[in-house]
């Protein structure tokens, strides 16, 4: 979790609420790589559904994704409450 320093002026509820997003953001992170392992355990099964890997790995992106949206909006407001 990247922690940036935050100035005293914000409120302290949007600090916490700045604070809530960077930890979606992280858990977003993790449920990305869990998909990947997902992926890569299935990728060993005879049994597993083809499709099965690429499905994941894309689920795995779209976390990515929104992880990144988080925090960039977790700096947005950050940047607003401070301004």
């Amino acid at each position: 979790m990247v922690t940036e320093p935050r100035p005293a002026t914000a409120a302290p509820e949007l600090l916490a609420y700045v604070d809530d997003l960077r930890v979606d953001a992280d858990r977003m992170d993790g449920y990305a790589q869990r998909l990947r392992g997902a992926a890569v355990t299935l990728a060993g099964c005879a049994e597993s559904p083809e499709w099965s890997g690429t499905t994941l790995e894309r689920q795995a992106t779209a976390c990515a994704a929104a992880a990144a949206q988080l925090r960039s909006a977790a700096t947005a407001l950050l940047s607003h409450a401070t301004n």
